[in-house]
């Protein structure tokens, strides 16, 4: 048994199938999680039951509906629970959080960082801890019943970053003990410009809204990234790539994405997401109210867009998208979400968004 102490925040398909993968791996695991069922089940079964690319019963140290018993003692702490939910969760574990913890946003969508970092610092709160975030969910997974979860993939080379990158990688030796495949990334501009859920999500599931609606089972990426669904992703996803030049990061295109993350066949993108057998299983969501346009639009598209705006750059077709999100939806997506302005950075322009991924400081 390693003993190192991992605190998984959230028991959804992720959080389940980390906590049960590093509890596998021997590391001492604790999962928290506010809904009680899903703890319930947990402590019923006598841990988490993993299938396909993992296997085994995987036996919890703590299952706990409360922080403070999965947060203090802790050597990292995952966060797994949806992106637009990062803020609350900095308010609720602030207090808890001891120096030299380690943070990990999993995944950190576009500007997860700078949105916990500022959470914190807003409390008063300056523990010394290092927050991180990796670039998208390391493990394609479901779940499948009560406190049971299917890995169908584990992604390769997934960058990981540091907030502020100046501190460096040295606290943070853990992560990639953890994530031993994964690549140092210069900064958290990085992670968050290739949050490729952003430009596959919201457009994959508004494009097949009918289907959606009316309750059709059908697998969501076999049967719904159809060829004309591609292309309209891949000129997303260029518009995406246009901001993060901008900042002076390199992005990964969603092809060259694909083409590395798993191992597909083809040469266009459709044929490569429908040669991924991490995808096989993988079924629509039998609501528009799904976390694939609830988190992916307001923390992916909407910063996108106040990027796009800061810097002059179009973004014509992440702008339609939350145009017809926000009336599908009868919602403001750009109130709720992140942008530039509710995270300090209106009027920096790219250098001064580059200091402060790189120091934590707007001047």
């Amino acid at each position: 048994m390693n003993k190192k102490r991992i605190g998984v925040i959230g028991a959804g398909n992720l959080g389940q199938a980390m906590a049960g993968h590093l509890a596998l791996e021997g590391y001492r695991v604790s999962i928290q999680n506010r809904t009680h069922s899903k703890i319930d089940d947990i402590n019923s079964r006598g841990g988490i039951k993993l299938a396909g690319l993992v296997k085994g019963l995987a036996q919890l140290e703590v299952a706990s509906y409360d922080f403070e018993d999965v947060v203090p003692g802790r050597d990292m702490l995952m966060v797994t629970v949806p992106a637009s939910s990062h803020a609350d969760i900095a308010k609720k574990i602030g207090k808890y959080l001891e120096p030299g913890q380690i943070i990990m946003l999993h995944p950190g969508h576009t500007f997860g960082a700078f949105d916990f970092y500022n959470t914190l610092i807003s409390m008063g709160i300056d523990t010394p801890v290092v927050l991180g975030e990796i670039q998208t969910s390391l493990l394609t997974c479901r779940l499948t019943g009560p406190a049971e979860v299917y890995v169908s993939g584990i992604k390769n080379k997934l960058p990981i970053s540091i907030f502020p990158s100046n501190e460096g990688f040295s606290k943070a030796d853990l992560l990639f003990e953890v994530y031993p495949s994964s690549i140092k990334a210069p900064n958290v501009l990085k992670t968050s410009l290739d949050n490729l859920n952003a430009t596959v999500h919201p457009p994959v599931t508004l494009l097949n809204t009918g289907r959606i609606d009316s309750g059709e089972n059908f697998l969501y990426y076999w049967d719904g990234f159809t060829p004309a669904v591609s292309t309209v992703v891949e000129a997303l996803d260029a518009e995406r790539c246009r901001l993060a030049e901008a900042l002076e990061v390199k992005p990964i295109t969603i092809q060259e994405f694909f083409s590395t993350a798993y191992p597909t066949k083809g040469t266009e993108l459709w044929e490569k997401v429908k040669s991924n057998e991490a995808y096989r299983n993988i079924t629509a969501p039998y609501s528009m109210k799904t976390r694939l346009i609830l988190e992916d639009l307001p923390t992916g598209l909407v910063p996108y867009e106040s990027l796009g705006q800061e810097f002059n750059i179009p973004t014509p077709i992440c702008s339609a998208f939350i145009e017809i999100a926000n009336s599908m939806m009868d919602t403001d997506f750009r109130k709720e979400g992140r942008t530039l302005k509710n995270l300090g950075l209106s009027g920096l322009g790219a250098k001064g968004i580059r200091r402060f991924a790189e120091t934590g400081k707007r001047k």
